[in-house]
């Protein structure tokens, strides 16, 4: 009999590895302190991942029906077309409140056990336990929010730059289009859960933003909002497994924090599957997934990193449009880099 593994967290690391590990036959209980279904922050498209991992994960079946985007768009302040074009591998759309609750119910589908609604207070550092408890809440100078919309809009993934900001624009599935944002705070500004980001693109030059959001019908209940966002590599403490967000938040113009998810779990699927059937001690078990994260993510982090500041200052815009409008953007480079 496989040793059973409780994984802290009901995010897309934590729910996915639960489904490779339960659809292996290893024991698997997965905590979340929250409900789900239910809207979170997030891009809501899945960039840059490999088939093979979500084959390995044994969640591909889960993403068939999705939508497929194969190009992308990025807009100034005003509206001007910093970078149109075809991505490199097509992004797959499709919403985490539909996505977490297919994952959810795959983990009970193979014999696992996911309990909701309820905080997990256990012990880190016991063997068997894996964090995938998402971001470490930290003071920062940065906010996000999201909404669902519907209306006439484009078909194709689209990002807005403004001043301290950036918007994502995703068609997702039952019509609506997910827009979420990144923001530097502003005390000055001011609204309720469904007009605050709005209010944000407002005050950061976002016209085109502004004018989408006037025009469109948000989804009831859609609205979400998180404070003290930070990014970069967090490695766990000594004796901790953490997989995900719990482990490095990766800025969010790269589209690439959904894959990172998956990819996650899948740098730890292999050692875990070992402790579960006795061919690994803990001990190499988790620094096997240490390495193996360090070894991956490593660089793809530092680049999105030393890119993100640049990105959301006014200077570092109109240095993107001077590259537009000369046709030199590196936008596939870029891609690689940080996908």
């Amino acid at each position: 009999m496989a040793r059973e593994l409780t994984i802290v967290g009901g995010g897309l690391a934590g729910l996915s590895l639960g489904v490779a590990l339960s659809d292996r036959g290893i024991p698997v209980t997965v905590w979340e302190a929250g409900e789900i279904p239910r809207h979170r922050v997030c891009g809501e498209f899945i960039c840059g991942v490999r088939p093979e991992t979500l084959q390995n994960l044994r969640v591909a079946d889960d993403l068939e029906d999705v939508l497929l985007h194969h190009r992308a768009t990025w807009l100034g302040k005003k509206g001007e077309i910093l970078f149109s074009g075809e991505l490199p591998r097509p992004a797959l759309g499709i919403s985490r409140y539909a996505l977490d609750h297919r994952l959810v119910e795959r983990v009970r589908a193979n014999g696992g056990e996911v309990i909701l609604g309820q905080r997990w207070r256990g012990n880190p550092n016991e063997e068997g336990v894996v964090l995938a408890s998402g971001r470490i809440a930290e003071r920062t100078s940065w906010m996000g929010f999201k909404l669902h919309i519907a209306g006439d809009l484009p078909r194709e993934l689209t990002l807005f730059f403004g001043d301290y900001g950036y918007v994502g624009l995703c068609p997702v599935e039952g019509g609506y289009w997910n827009l979420c944002g990144l923001f530097r705070k502003r005390p000055e500004v001011r609204g309720g859960k469904e007009e605050i980001l709005e209010a944000y693109a407002s005050a950061s030059g976002m016209e085109p933003v502004v004018d989408l959001l006037k025009k469109c019908r948000i989804e009831p209940g859609s609205a979400a909002g998180v404070a003290g966002v930070a990014f970069g590599l967090k490695p766990p403490p000594k004796g901790e497994v953490r997989l995900g967000d719990a482990w490095g938040v990766i800025p969010p113009f790269t589209g690439n924090g959904m894959s990172i998810a998956f990819e996650s779990a899948e740098l730890a699927l292999t050692p875990l599957e070992k402790w579960a059937n006795g061919r690994l001690e803990w001990e190499g078990a988790r620094d096997d997934i240490v390495r193996s994260h360090c070894r991956h993510l490593r660089t793809r982090f530092r680049v999105a990193n030393s890119l993100h500041p640049f990105l959301l200052r006014p200077a570092g815009v109109r240095f993107l449009s001077i590259l537009a409008r000369t046709k030199i953007l590196p936008f596939r480079p870029l891609f690689a880099l940080t996908h």
